[in-house]
């Protein structure tokens, strides 16, 4: 990276920042994986936070990654704000790292491996960088809106989705049919799957690393928690992608997301969920 100002999205953080704010969630989130692989296919315990609503599982090793994590961002960062799917929020400066233990808790207690770290940093409400590690498979996809890569062993690579402009060329990816509770939501998918060439299900933070790395064309999701997509956002963005709402609008609060690899299909997906909304 060439020293000087990053976008003007990212006003008052340098280059430099960006790349000492990258070392380290890649630090972190390895160190972190090591305490996931010895526990990853073990007997854990399960809560269900979802109050009578589904099921969301949290386990045991979600909340002492995330108080590990917790900590190394205080220690090192002691004036940035911190939210975190487990412990909530602590106010800071402007910069919040944002963290999700493990995106993908079903799949981690079931012993498949469509799961990943999270973690991101925030100015604002504005995401600028983001990570995402998958230690069985040691794979670390970082992202910072203006470029992305991937990182696998020895090998490093810059992302780039690729281009699909129709949408029966598509294929999409969600994490499953049952996050889509509502009628809006199953209509909205319906619509999408009507017109792509195939969906696949399962993945949860994979289907938009996937999207970042040029594998698949869309990314639809109904019911994200900020952790779960700000951290994916500058990578996607970074790969040449982009993340709105169903409605085209700032996706960093979750919700009803929909990322796409190129521009002019995204837009074309955009208008296919708004039918779903009206």
């Amino acid at each position: 990276m060439t020293k000087g100002r990053v976008n003007s999205n990212v006003v008052g953080v340098s280059t430099d920042d960006i790349s000492e704010y990258l070392r380290f969630a890649e630090s972190l989130v390895r160190q972190v994986g090591k305490e996931l692989l010895s526990r990853f296919r073990t007997d854990l315990t399960v809560d269900d936070k979802s109050l009578g609503h589904g099921f969301d599982p949290v386990t045991d090793v979600d909340k002492k990654v995330e108080r590990v994590m917790r900590d190394a961002i205080a220690r090192q960062y002691p004036a940035h704000g911190i939210v975190g799917e487990e412990y909530g929020d602590r106010a800071g400066n402007g910069l919040t790292w944002i963290i999700d233990p493990i995106d993908g808790t079903r799949a981690f207690m079931t012993g498949m491996l469509h799961w990943g770290t999270l973690l991101g940093l925030s100015e604002g409400t504005r995401p600028i960088i983001g990570t995402m590690y998958q230690p069985f498979a040691d794979e670390l996809f970082w992202g910072n809106s203006t470029e992305a890569g991937y990182r696998h062993g020895k090998e490093q690579t810059t992302l780039h989705t690729r281009r699909c402009r129709e949408l029966a060329d598509a294929v999409m990816g969600t994490t499953g049919p049952e996050f889509y509770r509502g009628t809006t939501e199953r209509g909205g998918l319906q619509r999408l799957r009507d017109q792509v060439l195939f969906t696949r299900f399962g993945g949860d933070c994979y289907v938009f690393a996937m999207v970042a790395m040029g594998q698949l064309d869309i990314g639809l999701e109904a019911s994200l928690k900020p952790c779960d997509i700000q951290p994916m956002i500058p990578i996607i963005e970074g790969a040449g992608g982009v993340v709105t709402t169903w409605e085209g609008g700032d996706a960093n609060q979750g919700g009803r997301v929909v990322a796409a690899g190129d521009p002019e299909l995204h837009a074309e997906a955009v208008e296919v969920l708004r039918g779903a909304l009206e």
